[in-house]
């Protein structure tokens, strides 16, 4: 017991006799911040968002295009020409309700595409913007032994 109490007095005393690390540059690796500074994280770059967009937005497009024809097709005019003599008013009508939901279902679709893919873009400037503040540092280097500009960058 008395060993164990020792090794902890010793070792509280060498961590408050320790002098706290000296500030360093902000913009450099493993720095330490200012009290106080928050950096702020690197925006998401919205990438599955637009490629979620630029599948789903066509494909409802085109579920739109086939609806709409599909109640055009089922008219009353066009039906029998279309699904042939023996098509009866009751298929008709089946065929347009069918060609309806099909234009609900593809707006929908479409609507969801085009939000997604807005959205993502709206990330993706978002996170340029970003890149073009933080993403390359030049500073002036000065000591006795170096001068010159240091370079630094993310990608």
């Amino acid at each position: 017991m008395v060993s164990t109490t020792g090794l902890v007095a010793l070792a509280t005393a060498l961590a408050l006799a320790a002098p706290p690390p000296p500030p360093s540059d902000p913009e450099a690796l493993g720095g330490y911040h200012a009290f106080g500074e928050n950096r702020e994280r690197e925006p998401v770059d919205g990438h599955e968002k637009i490629v979620t967009g630029s599948i789903i937005l066509p494909l409802g497009l085109l579920r739109t295009g086939f609806g709409a024809a599909m109640y055009v097709m089922a008219m009353p005019q066009y039906c029998n020409r279309v699904y042939g003599p023996n098509a009866s008013d009751q298929t008709c009508r089946g065929l347009q309700v069918y060609g309806l939901v099909g234009v609900g279902m593809g707006g929908l679709m479409a609507v969801t595409g085009a939000v997604f893919l807005a959205w993502g873009l709206t990330q993706r400037s978002r996170h340029h913007r970003w890149m073009r503040e933080h993403g390359m540092a030049i500073a002036p280097m000065m000591s006795r032994e170096v001068r010159g500009l240091s370079f630094g960058f993310r990608f």
